[in-house]
């Protein structure tokens, strides 16, 4: 193991589809003693627990009701995508970690001791690899490849507007036809070791909770009831435990609602209420 626990070094990993890029993202992980978060993982974990990231320090009898319905609030693209960023956000925060995919690299692309991965291998390659796992033909295989490939730039560019092929994303692009995975694993080690440091740790972490705390009162909009508010409302934490509240509110019971709720979380020291109420919404704040 590279590192001590207080130290933070978040890696992330995009890869095509069989170019090895899960395999090589678990393996790093494991060879750094960081943890291994995927999809899979947070899926899972996102409905086990009264601790979980969306979750707002509401100590009632909803906070059940509210986990048994996260999964079906995921067919929301905003509650999606909101659910999403705080579940990377708050993983991050538990200290050296390997992402594969979610976009987790350009969510994540404002931190320092940060490494976004490219894992890419030649297509003739890849087809071949999946044929030969899912023993099918390798028409049936290039299809595949082809249709998951889409999947993932399609999902990249529906939710965060960028192409998952630009090469600017990343700090290193792996071809896996060429590197083997235990070269790869030698130079990104030594990397890691070598540049992510406990300078910027602080700071990160900093940054990283004043982010959640922004998408976790995003989601208390869901919990209360409005959904509708996203995109009208905005939250903007700072490193004193200010949140600024800003926008456009359906009404002032609505408005109070939220802020007193809002008030019960123990991160929240001040909450800077910029607010405007229903007949204003075409102001400009």
């Amino acid at each position: 193991m590279y590192f001590q626990r207080d130290i933070m070094g978040i890696i992330t990993v995009s890869r095509t589809h069989g170019s090895g890029g899960t395999n090589f993202a678990a393996t790093l992980a494991e060879r750094l003693g960081y943890q291994f978060v995927n999809r899979t993982l947070i899926n899972d974990n996102s409905q086990l627990s009264k601790d979980h990231v969306c979750i707002f320090d509401l100590d009632d009898d909803d906070s059940p009701s509210f986990l048994e319905r996260v999964q079906e609030l995921k067919s929301n693209r905003n509650f999606f995508k909101v659910s999403l960023i705080a579940n990377i956000y708050g993983y991050a925060l538990k200290n050296n970690v390997v992402f594969v995919g979610m976009g987790a690299g350009i969510i994540l692309s404002e931190i320092d001791n940060f490494l976004n991965i490219r894992v890419i291998r030649l297509l003739a390659e890849r087809v071949k690899a999946i044929a030969q796992v899912k023993n099918i033909p390798y028409d049936d295989a290039l299809d595949l490849v082809e249709k998951m490939d889409e999947g993932k730039k399609d999902f990249i560019s529906h939710y965060f507007d960028v192409d998952a092929d630009d090469p600017t994303l990343y700090h290193l692009t792996m071809n896996s036809s060429h590197i083997g995975i235990d070269d790869a694993l030698d130079m990104v080690s030594v990397y890691v070791k070598k540049h992510l440091t406990p300078l910027h740790t602080a700071e990160t972490e900093q940054f990283l909770r004043n982010r959640l705390l922004e998408k976790r009162a995003e989601i208390l909009l869901c919990r209360l009831g409005m959904a509708e508010s996203y995109g009208k409302i905005h939250f903007e934490a700072t490193n004193d435990g200010v949140l600024t509240v800003k926008g456009v509110i359906g009404g002032e019971n609505e408005k109070k609602v939220l802020l007193e709720s809002l008030s019960k979380s123990k991160e929240i020291n001040k909450i800077e209420d910029h607010l405007k109420v229903g007949i204003l919404s075409g102001m400009i704040y």
